[in-house]
């Protein structure tokens, strides 16, 4: 049995620009190259405020597809980018969590 290796892709202050999705994205060339097997994303809905890491929920099932609280996307983009950074993390044998 091989055992994997995770790394949280989050951390406390990150910048409220909606790039999350997309620089994880970009970094899979990168992180499977260092044997990330596993990446553990923070929670996807959209936050109280804009600033709001996830754990204050506003709303559970927009995960940023629904324009609420002044903006469409979460602090960490769209569901169309969620989803497309899943499908590429997946494509490359890198589980999310």
């Amino acid at each position: 049995m091989k055992n994997g290796l995770a790394i949280q892709y989050f951390e406390w202050y990150l910048p409220n620009d909606g790039k999350l999705w997309q620089r994880l994205r970009e970094d899979i060339p990168q992180l499977k190259e260092m044997g990330i097997t596993a990446v553990w994303i923070p929670p996807c809905y959209k936050g109280q405020s804009s600033n709001d890491v996830g754990y204050g929920a506003y709303d559970l099932y927009d995960l940023g597809e629904f324009y609420q609280k002044g903006t469409v996307r979460t602090k960490y983009g769209t569901l169309d980018e969620l989803q497309e950074t899943i499908a590429a993390l997946h494509d490359n044998d890198i589980q999310i969590y």
